[in-house]
Protein backbone atom coordinates (compact mmCIF):
# COMPACT_ATOMS: atom_id res chain seq x y z
CA UNK A 1 0.00 0.00 0.00
CA UNK A 2 1.69 3.29 -0.80
CA UNK A 3 2.16 5.63 1.96
CA UNK A 4 2.93 9.22 2.69
CA UNK A 5 6.79 10.63 2.68
CA UNK A 6 8.31 7.02 1.57
CA UNK A 7 10.20 5.89 -1.63
CA UNK A 8 8.45 5.78 -4.62
CA UNK A 9 8.67 2.75 -6.71
CA UNK A 10 10.07 5.13 -9.34
CA UNK A 11 13.28 5.79 -7.51
CA UNK A 12 14.21 5.21 -4.02
CA UNK A 13 14.41 8.99 -3.50
CA UNK A 14 10.96 10.26 -4.61
CA UNK A 15 8.12 10.55 -2.14
CA UNK A 16 4.65 9.75 -2.63
CA UNK A 17 2.44 12.27 -0.78
CA UNK A 18 -0.81 13.95 -0.12
CA UNK A 19 -2.09 15.43 -3.74
CA UNK A 20 -5.11 12.48 -3.13
CA UNK A 21 -5.24 11.39 0.22
CA UNK A 22 -8.39 9.87 -0.17
CA UNK A 23 -6.84 6.85 -2.27
CA UNK A 24 -3.39 7.29 -0.98
CA UNK A 25 -4.37 6.90 2.90
CA UNK A 26 -7.84 5.22 3.14
CA UNK A 27 -7.88 2.40 0.48
CA UNK A 28 -7.68 0.21 3.36
CA UNK A 29 -5.96 -3.20 2.41
CA UNK A 30 -6.43 -6.54 4.63
CA UNK A 31 -2.77 -6.02 5.31
CA UNK A 32 -3.50 -2.78 6.97
CA UNK A 33 -6.78 -4.03 9.10
CA UNK A 34 -4.72 -6.59 10.50
CA UNK A 35 -2.36 -4.23 11.34
CA UNK A 36 -5.02 -2.00 12.61
CA UNK A 37 -6.41 -5.69 14.75
CA UNK A 38 -2.61 -6.64 15.94
CA UNK A 39 -2.37 -3.01 17.14
CA UNK A 40 -5.71 -2.77 19.06
CA UNK A 41 -4.85 -6.10 20.47
CA UNK A 42 -2.30 -4.73 22.78
CA UNK A 43 -2.89 -3.08 26.02
CA UNK A 44 -0.81 -0.03 26.35
CA UNK A 45 1.66 -0.30 29.26
CA UNK A 46 -0.16 2.18 31.95
CA UNK A 47 3.42 2.96 33.75
CA UNK A 48 4.61 4.20 30.16
CA UNK A 49 5.75 7.56 31.17
CA UNK A 50 6.80 8.88 27.43
CA UNK A 51 5.49 12.69 26.75
CA UNK A 52 2.43 11.93 24.62
CA UNK A 53 0.64 14.35 22.86
CA UNK A 54 -3.21 14.25 22.91
CA UNK A 55 -5.38 14.56 19.16
CA UNK A 56 -9.59 15.34 20.41
CA UNK A 57 -12.24 16.77 18.52
CA UNK A 58 -16.37 16.62 18.07
CA UNK A 59 -17.77 15.88 14.90
CA UNK A 60 -21.11 16.79 13.75
CA UNK A 61 -23.05 14.10 11.79
CA UNK A 62 -21.14 11.21 12.79
CA UNK A 63 -23.27 8.95 15.10
CA UNK A 64 -22.53 5.19 14.14
CA UNK A 65 -18.86 6.13 12.05
CA UNK A 66 -15.90 4.88 13.06
CA UNK A 67 -12.75 7.42 12.70
CA UNK A 68 -9.18 5.57 12.36
CA UNK A 69 -6.42 7.41 13.93
CA UNK A 70 -2.96 6.73 11.79
CA UNK A 71 0.92 7.52 11.36
CA UNK A 72 2.20 8.86 8.18
CA UNK A 73 5.59 8.57 8.71
CA UNK A 74 8.55 6.98 6.92
CA UNK A 75 7.92 3.55 7.62
CA UNK A 76 4.90 3.79 5.89
CA UNK A 77 1.13 4.33 6.81
CA UNK A 78 0.25 2.70 10.01
CA UNK A 79 -3.26 3.06 11.82
CA UNK A 80 -2.72 3.20 15.37
CA UNK A 81 -6.30 3.79 16.76
CA UNK A 82 -9.70 4.19 15.67
CA UNK A 83 -13.25 4.80 17.88
CA UNK A 84 -17.37 4.48 17.07
CA UNK A 85 -18.53 7.76 16.99
CA UNK A 86 -21.88 8.43 19.06
CA UNK A 87 -24.50 10.95 18.53
CA UNK A 88 -22.25 14.12 20.13
CA UNK A 89 -19.27 13.11 17.80
CA UNK A 90 -16.45 13.73 20.60
CA UNK A 91 -13.09 11.18 20.50
CA UNK A 92 -9.79 11.41 21.90
CA UNK A 93 -6.50 9.88 20.66
CA UNK A 94 -3.33 10.10 22.68
CA UNK A 95 0.16 8.67 21.58
CA UNK A 96 3.89 9.03 22.30
CA UNK A 97 5.31 12.65 21.14
CA UNK A 98 7.55 12.14 18.24
CA UNK A 99 11.20 12.98 18.18
CA UNK A 100 11.04 15.18 15.10
CA UNK A 101 7.84 16.87 13.78
CA UNK A 102 5.59 13.98 12.93
CA UNK A 103 2.33 13.42 10.44
CA UNK A 104 -0.87 11.99 11.85
CA UNK A 105 -4.01 11.24 10.11
CA UNK A 106 -7.64 11.41 11.64
CA UNK A 107 -10.61 10.58 9.03
CA UNK A 108 -13.01 8.14 7.76
CA UNK A 109 -13.05 5.04 5.33
CA UNK A 110 -12.52 5.69 1.86
CA UNK A 111 -12.65 9.37 2.86
CA UNK A 112 -10.51 12.27 2.54
CA UNK A 113 -8.55 12.38 6.22
CA UNK A 114 -7.47 15.34 7.87
CA UNK A 115 -3.71 15.53 8.41
CA UNK A 116 -2.36 16.91 11.78
CA UNK A 117 1.50 18.10 11.92
CA UNK A 118 2.49 17.35 15.48
CA UNK A 119 5.91 18.91 17.13
CA UNK A 120 5.77 19.97 20.99
CA UNK A 121 2.15 20.18 21.34
CA UNK A 122 0.34 19.00 24.00
CA UNK A 123 -3.04 18.52 22.49
CA UNK A 124 -4.80 19.50 18.85
CA UNK A 125 -8.47 19.81 19.12
CA UNK A 126 -10.79 19.34 15.77
CA UNK A 127 -13.86 20.31 14.70
CA UNK A 128 -15.55 19.36 11.81
CA UNK A 129 -18.63 18.14 10.11
CA UNK A 130 -18.30 14.45 9.04
CA UNK A 131 -19.99 14.42 6.19
CA UNK A 132 -17.44 16.95 4.62
CA UNK A 133 -14.11 16.07 7.14
CA UNK A 134 -11.64 17.11 4.83
CA UNK A 135 -13.22 20.52 3.79
CA UNK A 136 -14.94 21.86 6.92
CA UNK A 137 -11.97 20.83 9.57
CA UNK A 138 -10.39 23.69 11.82
CA UNK A 139 -7.58 22.72 14.02
CA UNK A 140 -6.81 24.43 17.56
CA UNK A 141 -3.22 23.83 19.08
CA UNK A 142 -1.49 23.30 15.76
CA UNK A 143 -1.41 26.41 13.14
CA UNK A 144 0.88 23.83 10.95
CA UNK A 145 -1.94 21.72 10.48
CA UNK A 146 -4.15 24.73 9.02
CA UNK A 147 -1.35 25.63 6.75
CA UNK A 148 -1.11 21.79 5.49
CA UNK A 149 -4.96 21.93 4.96
CA UNK A 150 -4.38 25.14 2.96
CA UNK A 151 -2.10 23.74 0.88
CA UNK A 152 -3.22 20.42 -0.13
CA UNK A 153 -6.21 22.73 -1.21
CA UNK A 154 -4.23 24.53 -3.50
CA UNK A 155 -3.02 21.90 -5.18
CA UNK A 156 -6.53 20.78 -5.74
CA UNK A 157 -7.16 23.96 -7.18
CA UNK A 158 -4.19 23.85 -9.07
CA UNK A 159 -5.46 20.57 -10.50
CA UNK A 160 -8.39 21.43 -11.58
CA UNK A 161 -6.87 24.16 -13.37
CA UNK A 162 -5.04 21.96 -15.24
CA UNK A 163 -8.01 19.64 -15.87
CA UNK A 164 -9.54 22.34 -17.21
CA UNK A 165 -7.07 23.30 -19.99
CA UNK A 166 -7.38 22.28 -23.47
CA UNK A 167 -4.90 19.50 -24.81
CA UNK A 168 -4.08 21.01 -28.07
CA UNK A 169 -0.23 21.69 -29.09
CA UNK A 170 0.68 24.04 -26.20
CA UNK A 171 -0.91 21.95 -23.46
CA UNK A 172 2.51 20.24 -21.84
CA UNK A 173 4.20 23.62 -22.54
CA UNK A 174 1.52 26.00 -20.36
CA UNK A 175 1.01 23.12 -17.49
CA UNK A 176 4.85 22.96 -17.29
CA UNK A 177 5.00 26.82 -16.69
CA UNK A 178 1.98 26.48 -14.34
CA UNK A 179 3.10 24.32 -11.71
CA UNK A 180 6.70 25.79 -11.89
CA UNK A 181 4.64 29.39 -10.95
CA UNK A 182 2.58 27.33 -8.17
CA UNK A 183 6.14 25.57 -6.78
CA UNK A 184 7.79 29.64 -6.82
CA UNK A 185 5.18 30.67 -4.40
CA UNK A 186 4.79 27.27 -2.28
CA UNK A 187 8.81 28.03 -1.43
CA UNK A 188 8.09 31.88 -1.08
CA UNK A 189 5.47 31.01 0.86
CA UNK A 190 6.08 27.83 3.00
CA UNK A 191 9.32 27.03 2.64
CA UNK A 192 11.95 30.07 2.50
CA UNK A 193 10.29 32.43 5.32
CA UNK A 194 11.28 29.04 8.10
CA UNK A 195 12.91 25.95 6.71
CA UNK A 196 12.60 24.66 10.29
CA UNK A 197 9.14 23.82 10.64
CA UNK A 198 6.75 20.74 9.61
CA UNK A 199 4.64 23.00 6.86
CA UNK A 200 8.68 23.73 5.01
CA UNK A 201 9.63 19.58 5.18
CA UNK A 202 5.49 19.10 4.21
CA UNK A 203 5.44 21.25 1.50
CA UNK A 204 8.54 19.77 -0.59
CA UNK A 205 6.75 15.86 -1.18
CA UNK A 206 3.59 17.79 -3.01
CA UNK A 207 2.71 16.20 -5.75
CA UNK A 208 0.06 17.45 -8.57
CA UNK A 209 -1.44 14.83 -10.69
CA UNK A 210 1.00 11.61 -9.01
CA UNK A 211 3.75 14.01 -10.33
CA UNK A 212 6.44 15.18 -7.91
CA UNK A 213 6.09 19.14 -7.83
CA UNK A 214 9.61 19.84 -6.23
CA UNK A 215 12.05 17.95 -7.92
CA UNK A 216 15.90 17.74 -6.27
CA UNK A 217 17.36 15.10 -8.42
CA UNK A 218 17.00 17.27 -11.79
CA UNK A 219 16.09 20.75 -10.71
CA UNK A 220 19.08 22.36 -8.92
CA UNK A 221 16.93 25.04 -7.28
CA UNK A 222 14.15 22.68 -5.88
CA UNK A 223 17.66 20.71 -4.43
CA UNK A 224 18.49 23.70 -2.47
CA UNK A 225 15.28 23.82 -1.00
CA UNK A 226 15.56 20.95 0.46
CA UNK A 227 18.92 21.62 1.42
CA UNK A 228 17.85 24.12 3.44
CA UNK A 229 15.24 22.29 5.14
CA UNK A 230 18.09 19.38 5.79
CA UNK A 231 20.11 21.71 7.43
CA UNK A 232 17.74 22.92 10.12
CA UNK A 233 16.44 20.32 10.70
CA UNK A 234 20.13 18.68 11.05
CA UNK A 235 20.40 21.34 13.72
CA UNK A 236 17.24 20.78 15.40
CA UNK A 237 16.81 16.69 14.96
CA UNK A 238 20.40 15.61 14.26
CA UNK A 239 19.70 12.17 15.12
CA UNK A 240 16.27 11.49 13.41
CA UNK A 241 15.67 9.57 10.52
CA UNK A 242 13.74 12.24 8.88
CA UNK A 243 16.67 13.77 9.16
CA UNK A 244 18.72 11.40 7.55
CA UNK A 245 16.55 10.71 4.58
CA UNK A 246 15.83 14.56 3.57
CA UNK A 247 19.82 15.11 3.94
CA UNK A 248 21.12 12.45 1.97
CA UNK A 249 18.34 13.27 -0.80
CA UNK A 250 19.63 16.79 -0.59
CA UNK A 251 23.37 15.92 -0.79
CA UNK A 252 22.31 13.72 -3.85
CA UNK A 253 20.62 16.67 -5.55
CA UNK A 254 23.40 19.15 -4.90
CA UNK A 255 25.68 16.73 -6.84
CA UNK A 256 23.64 15.58 -9.58
CA UNK A 257 22.58 19.15 -10.77
CA UNK A 258 26.07 20.65 -10.32
CA UNK A 259 26.82 22.84 -13.32
CA UNK A 260 29.14 21.56 -16.30
CA UNK A 261 32.58 23.14 -15.66
CA UNK A 262 36.22 22.12 -15.60
CA UNK A 263 37.19 18.49 -15.07
CA UNK A 264 33.41 17.63 -14.80
CA UNK A 265 32.53 19.60 -18.11
CA UNK A 266 35.27 17.63 -20.11
CA UNK A 267 34.86 14.61 -18.82
CA UNK A 268 30.82 14.89 -20.52
CA UNK A 269 31.91 15.76 -23.45
CA UNK A 270 34.35 13.03 -23.94
CA UNK A 271 31.41 10.19 -23.31
CA UNK A 272 29.32 12.68 -25.28
CA UNK A 273 28.39 11.77 -28.81
CA UNK A 274 25.78 13.38 -31.42
CA UNK A 275 24.24 9.96 -31.16
CA UNK A 276 23.41 9.57 -27.61
CA UNK A 277 22.57 13.46 -27.05
CA UNK A 278 19.18 12.16 -29.19
CA UNK A 279 18.89 9.13 -27.56
CA UNK A 280 15.30 8.10 -26.48
CA UNK A 281 14.78 5.13 -24.06
CA UNK A 282 11.03 4.77 -22.81
CA UNK A 283 8.94 1.68 -22.27
CA UNK A 284 6.56 0.48 -24.74
CA UNK A 285 3.14 -1.01 -24.37
CA UNK A 286 4.37 -4.46 -23.23
CA UNK A 287 7.05 -2.20 -20.20
CA UNK A 288 9.94 -3.35 -22.95
CA UNK A 289 12.24 -0.21 -23.08
CA UNK A 290 13.06 0.53 -26.76
CA UNK A 291 15.65 2.66 -27.60
CA UNK A 292 15.76 5.07 -30.51
CA UNK A 293 19.46 3.98 -31.16
CA UNK A 294 18.47 0.95 -32.26
CA UNK A 295 16.39 1.33 -34.93
CA UNK A 296 20.61 2.70 -37.12
CA UNK A 297 19.73 1.24 -40.67
CA UNK A 298 16.49 2.58 -40.86
CA UNK A 299 14.75 5.82 -41.77
CA UNK A 300 12.84 7.04 -38.70
CA UNK A 301 10.21 9.33 -38.07
CA UNK A 302 10.32 10.45 -34.42
CA UNK A 303 6.81 11.84 -33.21
CA UNK A 304 5.93 13.86 -29.85
CA UNK A 305 2.63 13.45 -29.80
CA UNK A 306 -0.67 13.48 -27.04
CA UNK A 307 -3.44 10.71 -28.45
CA UNK A 308 -5.95 12.95 -26.43
CA UNK A 309 -5.99 15.83 -29.08
CA UNK A 310 -8.88 15.16 -31.10
CA UNK A 311 -6.46 15.81 -34.02
CA UNK A 312 -3.87 12.92 -33.56
CA UNK A 313 -6.18 10.46 -35.12
CA UNK A 314 -5.95 11.99 -38.67
CA UNK A 315 -2.40 12.62 -38.34
CA UNK A 316 -2.13 9.20 -37.12
CA UNK A 317 -4.62 7.99 -40.18
CA UNK A 318 -2.01 9.73 -42.40
CA UNK A 319 1.50 8.12 -41.24
CA UNK A 320 -0.33 4.74 -41.38
CA UNK A 321 -0.39 5.40 -45.23
CA UNK A 322 3.26 6.27 -44.89
CA UNK A 323 3.76 3.39 -42.59
CA UNK A 324 1.97 1.21 -45.02
CA UNK A 325 3.80 2.48 -48.05
CA UNK A 326 7.75 2.63 -47.01
CA UNK A 327 7.85 0.30 -43.80
CA UNK A 328 9.54 -2.71 -46.12
CA UNK A 329 12.45 -0.59 -47.38
CA UNK A 330 13.35 0.32 -44.10
CA UNK A 331 10.70 3.07 -42.62
CA UNK A 332 10.17 2.99 -39.34
CA UNK A 333 7.71 4.98 -36.65
CA UNK A 334 9.00 5.44 -33.04
CA UNK A 335 6.05 7.44 -31.93
CA UNK A 336 6.51 8.95 -27.96
CA UNK A 337 3.37 9.53 -25.96
CA UNK A 338 2.97 12.05 -23.10
CA UNK A 339 -0.74 11.04 -22.53
CA UNK A 340 -1.46 11.39 -18.33
CA UNK A 341 -3.62 8.70 -18.64
CA UNK A 342 -2.10 4.90 -19.25
CA UNK A 343 -4.72 3.07 -19.98
CA UNK A 344 -5.91 5.54 -22.54
CA UNK A 345 -2.27 5.24 -23.90
CA UNK A 346 -2.55 2.01 -23.75
CA UNK A 347 -6.02 1.58 -25.47
CA UNK A 348 -5.46 3.75 -28.63
CA UNK A 349 -2.02 2.96 -29.62
CA UNK A 350 -3.34 -0.93 -29.28
CA UNK A 351 -4.04 -1.05 -33.24
CA UNK A 352 -0.81 1.26 -34.38
CA UNK A 353 1.82 -1.23 -36.07
CA UNK A 354 4.45 1.22 -35.15
CA UNK A 355 6.69 1.77 -32.21
CA UNK A 356 4.57 3.03 -29.50
CA UNK A 357 6.25 4.41 -26.06
CA UNK A 358 5.22 6.76 -23.28
CA UNK A 359 6.89 9.11 -21.46
CA UNK A 360 5.16 9.42 -17.77
CA UNK A 361 7.25 12.58 -16.66
CA UNK A 362 5.20 14.85 -18.67
CA UNK A 363 6.49 18.70 -19.32
CA UNK A 364 9.79 17.53 -17.07
CA UNK A 365 10.63 15.43 -19.61
CA UNK A 366 14.17 15.93 -20.60
CA UNK A 367 13.65 15.26 -24.63
CA UNK A 368 11.49 18.99 -24.07
CA UNK A 369 14.92 20.73 -23.96
CA UNK A 370 17.07 18.45 -25.49
CA UNK A 371 15.00 18.73 -28.80
CA UNK A 372 13.27 21.91 -28.25
CA UNK A 373 9.75 21.11 -27.96
CA UNK A 374 7.71 23.93 -27.96
CA UNK A 375 4.23 22.32 -28.95
CA UNK A 376 2.95 18.91 -29.16
CA UNK A 377 2.70 16.69 -31.47
CA UNK A 378 5.71 17.88 -33.51
CA UNK A 379 8.04 14.85 -35.34
CA UNK A 380 11.82 14.78 -36.64
CA UNK A 381 12.95 12.54 -39.17
CA UNK A 382 16.11 10.46 -39.10
CA UNK A 383 17.90 9.34 -41.85
CA UNK A 384 20.08 5.39 -41.59
CA UNK A 385 22.46 6.81 -39.10
CA UNK A 386 20.49 7.60 -36.84
CA UNK A 387 21.06 11.64 -37.26
CA UNK A 388 18.39 14.07 -36.96
CA UNK A 389 18.16 15.81 -40.09
CA UNK A 390 14.73 17.70 -40.43
CA UNK A 391 11.70 18.56 -38.14
CA UNK A 392 8.05 19.07 -38.54
CA UNK A 393 8.69 22.97 -39.63
CA UNK A 394 11.17 22.37 -42.20
CA UNK A 395 8.82 19.88 -44.20
CA UNK A 396 6.69 20.32 -47.12
CA UNK A 397 6.34 17.53 -48.57
CA UNK A 398 6.49 14.33 -45.74
CA UNK A 399 6.23 11.43 -48.40
CA UNK A 400 8.65 12.52 -50.32
CA UNK A 401 11.37 13.54 -47.61
CA UNK A 402 10.99 9.96 -46.38
CA UNK A 403 11.71 8.87 -50.41
CA UNK A 404 15.10 10.63 -50.56
CA UNK A 405 15.97 9.55 -47.33
CA UNK A 406 15.37 5.85 -47.89
CA UNK A 407 17.67 6.19 -51.45
CA UNK A 408 20.83 7.66 -49.35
Amino acid sequence: MPHLFAPSQHTQFYIMTISNLKSLVFGLSATILLIFAQACGTQKNEEDNTPKFTIKGTLSNADGKVLYFANTSLGGTIILDSVKLDSDGAFEFQERRPETFEFFIVGFHNDTPAVIAIDSTETVTITADAANLAKSYTVEGSPASMDIKEMSELVKALEEQINAMDPDATYLAKKAALINEFKENIAKQYIVPAPDKSTAYFALWLTCKNENIFKPLTNRNDSKYYAGVATSMQRLFPKAARTEHIAALAERGLRETRPLTGDRLEAFLEKTTTENIFEVNLPNREGDSIKLSSLKGKVVLLDFTVFGNSKIKMRNIDFRELYDKYNKRGFEIYQVSYDEREHFWQQEALALPWICVRDDRGGASPYFPTFNLQTIPTYFLLNRENDVVLRDQQITDLDKEIEKLLKE
